[in-house]
């Protein structure tokens, strides 16, 4: 699958305008308190991304949403849902799934673990589509963007900010699929960066 990707300068220098217009479209990290949103990282920001990364692991469905509702605050921490834009390319499991693994251990990657900025569940599905869930310290993926520039071959949507009824569903569904299954489609791996 990485053979088909094109590094040529142009398409770098395509995929560089879309990180830095992507990086515009989410915010300059400033919030915005009337739509409860979040400002810039922050270490309590940090300590939520930190508690949601131990709770995940909990062993029921129900007690580990519970515990992340509860310690969402959506002044200091966004979820983005992502989608992979080149699915059609994806030539089998294993090498979409070798794909997801190094999209995830870029080097970049590192100190955004370090500084507890983000952590994320993605998924593999029996199309080889790739379907996760984003959860950031602050107001958008900019720094995934910039530590990442595997990042522009997705697409990334927000997930609330508020945590109404239907966000939590959606993050829900993607967090722990029901039956292993995700857009009705057999979730065939899942990576979990922490």
């Amino acid at each position: 699958m990485a053979e088909k990707l094109d590094t040529s300068p142009e398409e770098e220098a395509i995929k560089d305008e879309a990180r830095e217009f992507m990086t515009g479209l989410v915010g300059s990290g400033t919030g915005d308190q009337t739509t409860h949103s979040a400002g810039a990282p922050t270490p309590d920001g940090a300590e939520i991304i930190k508690s949601w990364k131990s709770k995940y692991s909990a062993s029921t469905q129900d007690a580990t949403m519970k515990d992340f509702w509860s310690l969402y605050d959506p002044y200091l921490t966004s979820i983005w849902r992502m989608v992979y834009d080149e699915a059609d390319t994806n030539e089998n499991l294993e090498q979409t799934i070798s794909f997801v693994e190094e999209f995830l251990n870029q080097p970049g990657m590192d100190q955004l673990k370090k500084d507890h900025d983000c952590w994320c569940i993605v998924h593999t599905l029996e199309n080889l589509e790739i379907e996760g869930v984003w959860f950031f310290n602050g107001p958008d993926p900019s720094k995934l963007f910039l530590a990442n520039e595997e990042s522009s071959w997705f697409t990334f949507t927000q997930l609330g900010p508020e945590a109404i009824d239907p966000v939590k569903e959606s993050v829900e569904i993607i967090m722990m699929p029901i039956g292993g299954k995700l857009n009705g489609k057999v979730v065939k791996d899942t990576k979990v960066l922490c």
